[in-house]
């Protein structure tokens, strides 16, 4: 396995801890009597616990059965307080910034505006990766004034969220996903204030700092979620894929819920059918040559010497990992087995493996 080198912010999330600000996320408020009834009828995924605190990770499809936009779908900050009260439902869509157009215009064509309505918010999200996450966190609370917490986040289980109150304001707390790693997320809406989002990204980062950690950046945060396996609208999620494709069906559908925009191919697929492409993971020899990067888009064949093979697959992103060395995913066709070699169209005498995600698991 290649050392352990890398920035310093990779190693302390993976090691420590790690704070990710100004990392491009869009969050998007849907209020109205019926908002709870009119996001469930557009999720793949179960929205019941929500009002309760429970988050769910979720994709929006359109009819086809093609994602719209992979997302987060949370609670509001105060919902402690509003559970179980009568009228306005407000949650929040929380997806990368990539996705925010295609998710704009799917809620304008399918959200009635008689039930509730939508719009983008001024919410900054924070991002705490790594086992000392929590501790970062409660440091904080204890060192800054006006800040506390309704829960502590280490008593948070997966998407589950508490609100918090920084200088009178309530923000939220969201305990991450096992599979996206040991950290938190906080969401505050900064309307109005100017320099908010900066001074408390200056507070959290000494807090993570006292913690042992350090600021970390996107791309550090590009090489978690490639060992992780996850998939990402823009790079491996798009109008191009069908949500089973992307092999999120534990985390993303709800097989039992009611009717969804696009469960029509969903359930055909699920239970009658297939499909031809799985998202895999690709590992490949360093080559000179060639930058992790430059191989994103490239389309794979099985290895020929005559050449001219069919693709059979397609690389859709790309990094070296510090743990792992030179790492991908990819879609390829459901008949390459696990272990296969495939190489590139497009570089020759770049060969890689098909292998199963996540990395982190190997």
């Amino acid at each position: 396995m290649p050392g352990r080198s890398g920035s310093e912010g990779y190693r302390a999330a993976v090691e420590r801890v790690a704070l990710f600000s100004n990392i491009p996320r869009a969050v998007v408020a849907v209020s109205g009597a019926g908002a709870l009834r009119v996001v469930n009828g557009l999720a793949s995924n179960d929205v019941k616990d929500v009002p309760l605190g429970r988050g769910v990770y979720s994709f929006l499809l359109d009819r086809r059965g093609r994602v719209v936009a992979d997302l987060r779908i949370l609670p509001v900050p105060g919902f402690e307080r509003d559970a179980g009260e009568a009228g306005t439902e407000t949650v929040w869509l929380d997806a990368t910034g990539d996705a925010l157009p295609s998710l704009m215009d799917h809620l304008r064509t399918y959200v009635p505006p008689m039930f509730a309505g939508h719009r983008e918010t001024s919410v900054s999200v924070h991002t705490l990766l790594g086992p000392r996450a929590a501790e970062a966190l409660e440091d904080w609370e204890a060192a800054a004034a006006g800040v506390s917490f309704v829960r502590q986040p280490g008593e948070l289980a997966s998407l589950e969220a508490t609100t918090l109150c920084i200088a009178g304001r309530p923000a939220l707390v969201v305990c991450r996903e096992e599979i996206e790693g040991p950290g938190f997320d906080l969401y505050a809406d900064h309307a109005g204030r100017a320099g908010d989002a900066d001074r408390l990204s200056r507070q959290l980062e000494s807090a993570v700092s006292r913690a042992g950690g350090a600021a970390a950046t996107g791309g550090d945060l590009e090489i978690l979620r490639l060992e992780r396996g996850l998939p990402v609208y823009g790079s491996e999620l798009g109008a191009e894929r069908l949500a089973q494709e992307a092999g999120q069906d534990d985390r993303a559908i709800s097989f039992a819920k009611g009717c969804f925009t696009g469960q029509e191919v969903v359930a055909r697929i699920h239970y009658r059918g297939r499909v031809n492409r799985h998202l895999r993971g690709l590992r490949w020899t360093p080559d000179d040559l060639h930058q992790a990067r430059d191989l994103v888009g490239a389309e794979l064949r099985v290895p020929s010497k005559a050449g001219g093979g069919k693709p059979v697959g397609l690389i859709t992103s790309a990094v070296h990992s510090p743990r792992f060395g030179p790492i991908g995913l990819g879609y390829v066709r459901r008949e390459v087995a696990l272990g296969a070699a495939l190489e590139s169209i497009d570089h020759p005498g770049v060969e890689l493996l098909v292998t199963e995600l996540p990395f982190t698991c190997k």
